[in-house]
């Protein structure tokens, strides 16, 4: 495809102008002079029909694990459990122990990481697994698979969500931990494992074949989901040791196992979506939910869009030049009728063709903009902007020219509710000065799991919008 290789400031300036106050003009529009044009384009919002479709079997791998059960009005009732593996300490502190005190498994969250009544009464259940988990997880997992139902847990917790009675001091660190007891012939055995061949915790994959994990099953209680961020089993034991020429005990703590990005952890998921969101959507209305609950569907109109652009432009032709200078896709939501339990749009959407979605997390890809793409709910406008679908685009024109065709594969987008991990990376260089500079890179794109979430879409007031230049070529 040709394009131009400049463009004069005063049209840069138009094109702005155009964009702004212009963004309904047909083909044809905004014609600068007369061998340059900038077209905005935005009759193909039109074309676009959205719909929306169970998302019940998501990929769950992920350090984020929720417990609970919730009944929402408006949303459906909610029940999550996990099961994980862990990753060990690769040294155990062995020199001096007297005696093992404890085993506890912790679960932490901070004060805005759970959803309903923090005075809910909960109780959870801990059975530890007998094979190892299959990779990927998924959210449809059957735990009957992984553990002995006939068995009673290793461990029992009640426990509710509030903060109430903690000490001052723990509820300016602003998060707290569900203390869960587990055996001590579970700590006496991995103590006395690590002593014998501690080459078992030398990597996760030998240890998970020694022990696969635990499954943590909500047991008793309704009215909360706790979103649990950071899970630990440390031990406490008591250890003399000489100091001074003197014997000395005290107590110790350290963590033999935590969940870490590197094992495998899934969330088990079961939505019943309320009665009142199937009867609005067969009515024709268009919702988000999560987690394991709805994706959007939507009909993009690529073909038409590319026939479009190829038209106005002269697919292949020596007298004119053209360029896709954009294409956008603004997604507005509505305010939700009943929302009294607070719930939050996800704060990211995924773009991806619905025949690689499963594809795109199974195999932990991040967005390339070119096949995949993200956008933040934007708090003020209420709305999701997809600004860089241009390279979609462009890649789907090359594609058509080097004689692959459009298909419907082409046309059919899920927008999908995910959470989008990044770190700071931090660079220095000096050659005659130094700089330093950071930079914000994704790590990770996952399922949005992180608590109840409902969204209703405006479909009416979906805007798409295509600029593009075109120039005769004299």
């Amino acid at each position: 495809m040709k394009v131009l290789k400049f463009l004069p400031i005063a049209l840069v300036a138009v094109l702005g102008i155009s964009s702004c106050d212009d963004e309904n003009s047909m083909i044809g529009s905004s014609i600068v002079d007369t061998t340059l044009e900038i077209v905005v384009d935005s009759s193909f919002q039109e074309m676009i029909t959205l719909e929306s479709i169970p998302n019940d079997s998501v990929v769950g791998r992920t350090i984020t694990q929720l417990i609970g059960r919730i009944s929402i009005p408006g949303y459906g009732k909610l029940e999550t459990d996990f099961l994980s593996q862990f990753m060990p300490a690769a040294t155990f502190d062995t020199v001096g122990v007297d005696r093992l005190d404890s085993l506890i498994l912790y679960l932490s969250y901070n004060t805005e990481s759970f959803t309903g009544d923090s005075l809910a009464p909960m109780q959870l259940s801990v059975y530890p697994l007998e094979k190892q988990l299959e990779s990927p997880v998924y959210s449809s997992i059957d735990p009957t698979e992984y553990y002995n139902t006939q068995t009673a847990p290793v461990a029992l917790k009640s426990y509710n969500a509030s903060f109430l009675g903690l000490p001052d001091s723990l509820v300016e660190l602003g998060y707290k931990m569900i203390r869960v007891k587990l055996p001590d012939a579970l700590a006496d055995r991995f103590f006395q494992k690590y002593k014998e061949d501690p080459f078992v915790f030398s990597s996760p994959t030998r240890f998970t074949q020694y022990f696969p994990g635990f499954y943590v099953k909500t047991s008793y209680g309704s009215g909360c989901v706790v979103n649990v961020q950071n899970t630990v089993m440390n031990l406490h034991y008591t250890k003399t040791t000489l100091i001074d020429d003197k014997d000395s005990t005290y107590t110790a703590t350290q963590t033999l196992m935590a969940v870490t990005p590197e094992i495998s952890t899934g969330n088990h998921i079961k939505l019943d979506i309320d009665p009142a969101i199937q009867r609005d959507i067969a009515a024709g209305k268009v919702y988000l939910q999560a987690p394991a609950g709805l994706n959007v569907l939507i009909h993009f109109p690529t073909r038409k869009i590319v026939e479009t652009f190829e038209a106005a432009v002269g697919e292949g032709s020596a007298t004119i030049q053209g360029l896709i200078n954009s294409l956008i896709l603004q997604v507005p939501l509505k305010e939700l009728a009943d929302n009294s339990y607070n719930l939050e749009p996800p704060q990211f959407l995924l773009f991806v063709r619905k025949s690689e979605m499963q594809k795109f997390f199974e195999q932990k890809e991040l967005v390339d903009n070119v096949r995949s793409f993200y956008a933040q709910y934007n708090t003020e406008t209420r709305t999701y902007d997809f600004t860089g679908l241009r390279t979609f685009l462009n890649d789907v024109i090359e594609k058509k020219r080097a004689g692959v065709e459009i298909t419907d594969a082409d046309e059919e987008i899920v927008l999908v509710p995910v959470s989008v991990y990044s770190e700071t990376v931090s660079s220095g260089s000096s050659y005659y000065y130094y700089s330093y500079s950071e930079q914000e890179v994704v790590t990770d794109i996952v399922p949005y799991i992180s608590a109840p979430s409902l969204a209703e879409i405006d479909v009416d007031n979906i805007k798409l919008q295509l600029t593009y230049s075109r120039q005769n070529v004299k």
